[in-house]
């Protein structure tokens, strides 16, 4: 929907000389506002230092300071919105500066003899219609410090996925962009790649792994100031090994207690369970024993001809780890139920004669005299 552009005032052909400004201007509407691009022999033009390109409500103009051979050719002004494109062109010649000196002297005599005769050449009409309407002054722009204009904040990644940390900025160029991780500046290597333009910065991890994960900072300076971003990193994966090995307790005639860590990293997911996997002597291979929620668990069924070995793997929505080392070799039996028992005869025979001493209070001295007494720091 809208109306295609349409020019009510085209460009007309101008010929300068070397070194003036070259002023062109043409009148553009349409519904919605077109992007306007002026281009000269087919390359587009764009704004530097010298080449001022400015577009008030309909007028479309392009300034060039001062003008050099190489800036003649074939000018072109597109305007394109969505319902449609159209262009205007003309033709610009850059005269030798002392060859352009004679139209204008020749202009002057015919104003001594107070001639009212109109412009003889189209060229002369351009000049005239340029001279009448100067282009508005463009206040400066200010100058401004960078800004953050895109940024994920956070990202999650599988292991082995490619992260890409994207951020895109705003500001007065030019900009320089520097990626840190633990305050120190990330380099490029073969995982790591960093892609930068004029108003983004993009840092590229391949086939990431757990240590990938952290925050990542941005920081972004121009002359005028600097801005930093953070960006969270986080690799999920199943979880590494429970750490350590599991150890036995509680030994009895056919049972134990058998207790263990959690993983060092848990893949970026809680451990929802754990698998406990056992050896025997006889059978001599791995075989599942329970699955669990914390970490410890009663195991039974034991008989003391066989010695015993665990192992554990933790588990996570994005798999199972690998598993934990092997406990040490147990034994179960009945020594322990024989010691608790010879160890509960001795409490009970040491039980049964007390042993009184005499106390004597010294009712002379206070406590405080022995002890400094500190501030309370809380009862139980």
């Amino acid at each position: 929907t809208g109306n295609t552009p349409v020019f009510k005032e085209t460009l007309k052909d101008v010929q300068v000389a070397d070194g003036e400004c070259l002023l062109l201007q043409c009148r553009v509407v349409a519904e919605p506002t077109p992007i306007v691009t002026w281009t000269i022999n087919g390359k587009v033009i764009k704004s530097s230092k010298f080449i001022n390109i400015s577009q008030e409500g309909s007028l479309c103009t392009l300034k060039i300071e001062e003008v050099l051979p190489e800036d003649e050719g074939q000018y072109k002004c597109i305007a394109e919105n969505s319902a449609g494109k159209m262009e205007c062109t003309c033709s610009v010649t850059v005269a030798d500066a002392a060859s352009s000196k004679v139209p204008k002297t020749t202009e002057k005599t015919s104003k001594k003899g107070k001639s009212t005769s109109s412009p003889t050449s189209e060229t002369d009409c351009v000049e005239a219609t340029i001279k009448k309407k100067p282009t508005p002054k463009t206040p400066p722009k200010p100058a401004i410090p960078p800004q953050i204009v895109q940024c994920p904040g956070s990202m999650k990644v599988h292991a082995g996925e490619s992260a890409e940390l994207f951020c895109k900025l705003a500001g007065t160029q030019p900009l320089s962009y520097t990626w840190l991780k633990f305050r120190k500046q990330i380099k490029e290597i073969d995982r790591i790649k960093i892609e930068n333009t004029d108003c983004s910065s993009k840092l590229i991890i391949s086939s990431t792994k757990f240590e990938d994960c952290g925050c990542y900072y941005l920081l972004a300076e121009n002359k005028i100031g600097s801005k930093q971003v953070q960006v969270n990193l986080t690799v999920v994966d199943r979880p590494e090994p429970p750490a350590g090995k599991p150890c036995s307790s509680d030994i009895r005639s056919s049972t134990l207690t058998l207790s263990w860590y959690g993983p060092t990293y848990d893949g970026g997911s809680v451990v929802q369970s754990y698998n406990v996997e056992t050896w025997n002597s006889v059978e001599a291979q791995w075989t599942d024993l329970t699955t669990c929620r914390s970490t410890s668990c009663n195991v039974g069924d034991l008989t003391p001809d066989k010695e015993y070995k665990f192992r554990v793997r933790a588990v996570n929505v994005y798999g199972t780890s690998e598993p934990s080392q092997e406990s040490d070799l147990v034994r179960v039996g009945d020594k322990e139920e024989h010691k608790d028992e010879a160890d509960l005869s001795d409490d009970d025979e040491k039980g049964g004669e007390p042993d009184y001493r005499d106390v004597k209070i010294n009712t002379n001295e206070k406590v405080a005299e022995y002890y400094d007494i500190l501030e309370k720091i809380g009862t139980g």
